[in-house]
């Protein structure tokens, strides 16, 4: 999908039925590899949250894989959320483009709009897979995938 790397979006596991070669099984099985001692909190997320997450609506959690061994490199999880931003932090070209996807709060002079959050990010330090995959390389992933969801459903704000 990317160079050297390929994003797989984890309902491609849950909706799988018997007769694939992947299913909800095989993916916890490839999150239990994952490492990352720098923020236990990205870890945890994957392994105990990701799936629920997915099931229920609230994120889409993907994974991004090494095309030259298949490794799992790392993973970012997506989701739309509301976000409010001050009008007068920005020109009035800014403040033309997010009046068009958005809903200003004449008293508090904010606009409301949905917007695409980076939920989570990181990378896997399991047998030096961190080292096949940059932090650039893996935002530059999560901002491809939102852009193909924007081409597909619209919305203009990314945020992290």
């Amino acid at each position: 999908m990317f160079n050297g790397i390929t994003v797989m979006n984890i309902r491609e596991y849950l909706s799988a039925n018997g007769e694939q070669e992947f299913g909800e099984n095989e993916l916890r099985q490839i999150l239990s590899e994952f490492l990352c001692d720098k923020n236990p909190d990205v870890e945890r997320f994957l392994k105990e949250q990701a799936i629920e997450f997915t099931k229920r609506n609230q994120s889409v959690t993907y994974l991004v894989f090494s095309n030259d061994d298949a490794s799992l490199v790392g993973y970012f999880t997506l989701a739309v959320k509301p976000i409010t931003v001050k009008a007068d932090c920005f020109s009035n070209t800014v403040n033309r483009k997010i009046a068009r996807v958005s809903r200003l709060d004449e008293e508090s002079g904010s606009y409301t709009l949905s917007a695409y959050l980076i939920a989570q990010l990181g990378k896997n330090y399991r047998d030096g897979a961190n080292r096949k995959i940059t932090g650039a390389q893996l935002l530059q992933a999560a901002m491809e995938t939102i852009r193909e969801a924007q081409y597909m459903a619209g919305g203009t704000v990314a945020f992290l």
